[in-house]
């Protein structure tokens, strides 16, 4: 099963959008997922292109995700 989107929550916040595509990499392949950074923002992950997307919110406590929304072809 395909899915659409994939959000994650790192442990560090990155203000460079190299760093967080590297960490974003880094983790999938801690997690056991084949996965190949193509740029800062595209990778591939178990076969699937995504588009490598950063959403932050400002709550009481800031928080940034890694939004992976799957790139149809």
């Amino acid at each position: 099963m395909v899915k659409k989107k994939i959000v994650l929550e790192l442990d560090e916040r990155y203000f460079n959008k190299r760093d967080l595509s590297n960490a974003t990499y880094e983790y999938l392949k801690n997690e056991n997922h084949s996965c190949e950074l193509l740029d800062s923002d595209t990778i591939i992950v178990d076969g699937n292109k995504y588009l490598i997307q950063e959403w932050n919110t400002s709550a009481i406590v800031p928080l940034q995700q890694v939004v992976l929304k799957l790139i149809k072809e």
